[in-house]
This record gives structure tokens, C-alpha cells and sequence, in this order.
């Protein structure tokens, strides 16, 4: 049995079950790279490992899912073979890269792109399609209101265009006039379209696509580990600016206790927005709700932004109060613009990652 736990477990010293076979043992070095393939996951706790041609049973206390490839760097050898988890990744597809979001999001790729749309030769049609749903997108948070925002704007905005597509197949209505609509309602589908008819010369389209794939593996890692969804908001104000929020969702967690029986572990959701404006500052607000109970808090920049906030809190409250919610508390604090500018993709994947310790 090998034992892997995470940074804030005690580890303790297990060791190889006697019915284990000599090949079961794993030579390696101090600050050797090698990549794992996760077989099976029993539970939260126990799953099986193929490392340098090795089958081993592992005991965790990081989650691991089947099928994922770890890379792992051997910290320790003795007396605790230790690994760091460096990077995690589906067998089938490149690992996630952060670079390719950060750039798109700080440059505004959504806006680059409707921008520069029409230099590509489309027709004219295909151009006021492409308007439209940017439109839709980007001007979503000043035309519409109500619970249904948040999902309409993930259904355009090109994050979930392969479960259309899957749903479609399943249900047999992947027709040309079915597909058609797919396609003009996702802007993963409809820049995907166009760039299979403009080819690499859509530079811009091209990163969009892969831009937004890159976005879809970041999701798929950040639910499996701890329920996190990131979502770049195109947002364009009604004095006609034209900017990029970035939206951090959690969801509430569960993990297995005695007998398999499902217990919370982190009952309450999360929600933080992150903005940054020209005239106002970096804001970020952070929400933690439990059932109907909401507590929330701003960060900010600059004095005059923070006095202006307060005065809209009460607002704020009232509205959340009239759907339903106890605001328990609403606060705005000053800090320093390094701090409330980071990337909420870094709580996604933490730079340092995580430690895994591999107990013989």
C-alpha cells in the first residue's frame, strides 16, 4: 500500500502489505519528473496508480480521478518517498495553459476580435450573426436581470458547446436546421465555423477557439478538485466601454464519511467578480452563501471608489433581501491593487500546487 496525503495531513508511516509482490517497489530519485496514470479510484481516500510500469494501490488524501496523468516530482526519498504534484491532465488532451487565459483575459481577446471580425471577408450575414450574439454576451448584465442570467451566459459563451453538441446526438436532433441554431447561439460553434472557412489566416478566431478549449480543461480540473468554475465576462458598459470581468464560482462540496455515507464538507457556495475599470479601479467582490444566508465583502483601490460602494450597499442589501435573502453581513475594505488584481485563475490551479507523500 502506498499512502499519498496532502500538505496540510500528518503523514504516518505505513508499511507494504505482505501479499504485495516485489514489483509493486518503486526506485526513483530525489528530483526525478515522472508521470502517473490514475487506473482506479475507489473513494475520496484509496485509488490505484500506474507509475514507471508499477501498479500501486495508493491511500490519499488529495483527490484523484480515473484517467488522469500526473506528473509528480520525487521531493524525498527516504525516510518517506515524497512527490509533488506538478500538473494534471486528461490522457486525451494537452495540460491547461494558464499563460494562453491570462493574456486573453488582460488583452481583452472578445473585444479584439469583434473588432477585427469584418477584415476576415465573411458575409454579411455571418458578420451581423457574430455581432449579435457578442452583443448578447457582453451587454447580457445591463438588458436582462433575474436568476437565469448566469446560465444563459454560459450557454453562449462557447463553454459548454460540446455538451450541446453530445445532448443533440443523444436526443437524434443533430439536424442541419437544429444544428444551425447550435451553432449561431455558441460563440465556441460560430467562431469555430468561421475559422473552418477562413483557416489560419483567422489569427484571432484561431486563439479565440483554443482560448476558450483552454478555459473548458481549466473547468474540468477546477470542478473535479474542488468544484470551481472561471468564466472571462466580456462586458461592454453602456458609455460604450468595452472590458473583460472574470467570475470564480464554488460549489458546495461533498466528500464520503463511515460507511459511504455522503457528510459536507464545505456547505456553502462561493461566487467572487473580479473588474477592473479605468475610472474606479480594480474591484473585487466576494460572496459566500448558505442556503438563503449571503455574507459578502469589496475589495478595492482607492478611497473615493470605496465611499462610493458603501453608499450603494444598502441597496445592494434591499434587493437581495426582496429575493429572498438575510444578508448577514457586507463589508468594503481598502487593500493594495496587487492583491485584488490576481487572477482568480490562480485559485484554480495554486502555483505552488499540491504535495503528495508516497508512504512504502
Amino acid at each position: 500500500m502506498i499512502e499519498v496525503s496532502s500538505p496540510s495531513s500528518s503523514p504516518s508511516k505505513i508499511s507494504l502489505q505482505k501479499e504485495a509482490h516485489p514489483e509493486s517497489f518503486l526506485t526513483l530519485s530525489k528530483n526525478e519528473i515522472v508521470e502517473g496514470m490514475v487506473l482506479k479510484s475507489f473513494s475520496l481516500s484509496k485509488a490505484l496508480l500506474f507509475i514507471k510500469g508499477r501498479r500501486v494501490m495508493a491511500r490519499t488524501a488529495v483527490p484523484l480521478t480515473e484517467g488522469r496523468v500526473l506528473s509528480l516530482k520525487v521531493q524525498e526519498t527516504l525516510p518517506v518517498l515524497t512527490f509533488k504534484l506538478l500538473g494534471t491532465k486528461p490522457a486525451d488532451l494537452d495540460i491547461v495553459s494558464i499563460a494562453l487565459i491570462l493574456s486573453a483575459v488582460k488583452e481583452n481577446l472578445w473585444k479584439s476580435t469583434s473588432e477585427n471580425i469584418a477584415h476576415y471577408g465573411l458575409s454579411r450575414e455571418a458578420l451581423s450573426r457574430f455581432k449579435e450574439l457578442m452583443d448578447d454576451l457582453s451587454r447580457g448584465l445591463f438588458s436582462k436581470s433575474g436568476p437565469d442570467l448566469l446560465r444563459l451566459l454560459i450557454d453562449k459563451s462557447g463553454m459548454s458547446w460540446e455538451a450541446k453538441l453530445r445532448e443533440a446526438l443523444h436526443n437524434k436532433t443533430i439536424g442541419r436546421d437544429n444544428l444551425a441554431r447550435l451553432i449561431d447561439g455558441d460563440l465556441k460553434g460560430l467562431a469555430s465555423k468561421f475559422l473552418g472557412l477562413k483557416g489560419e489566416s483567422a489569427a484571432l478566431l484561431k486563439r479565440l477557439v483554443s482560448t476558450l478549449t483552454h478555459i473548458q480543461t481549466l473547468n474540468h480540473l477546477g470542478l473535479e478538485q474542488e468544484g470551481k468554475i472561471f468564466l472571462p465576462v466580456p462586458i461592454q458598459l453602456p458609455d460604450g466601454l468595452f472590458t473583460v470581468g472574470q467570475l470564480l464560482i464554488q460549489l458546495p462540496q461533498k466528500e464520503w464519511g463511515e460507511h459511504r455515507k455522503k457528510k459536507a464538507r464545505k456547505d456553502f457556495s462561493r461566487i467572487t467578480f473580479l473588474l477592473d475599470l479605468s475610472v474606479l479601479g480594480p474591484l473585487r467582490a466576494d460572496l459566500a452563501i448558505h442556503g438563503q444566508a449571503i455574507e459578502g465583502r469589496f475589495l478595492l483601490t482607492k478611497k473615493e471608489t470605496k465611499e462610493r460602494i458603501e453608499k450603494s450597499v444598502p441597496l445592494l442589501v434591499s434587493r437581495l433581501e426582496e429575493r429572498g435573502f438575510s444578508v448577514l453581513s457586507m463589508e468594503c475594505h481598502l487593500k493594495d491593487p496587487v492583491i485584488v488584481n490576481e487572477s482568480l485563475i490562480q485559485e484554480i490551479i495554486p502555483d505552488e500546487g499540491y504535495t503528495l507523500n508516497l508512504i512504502a
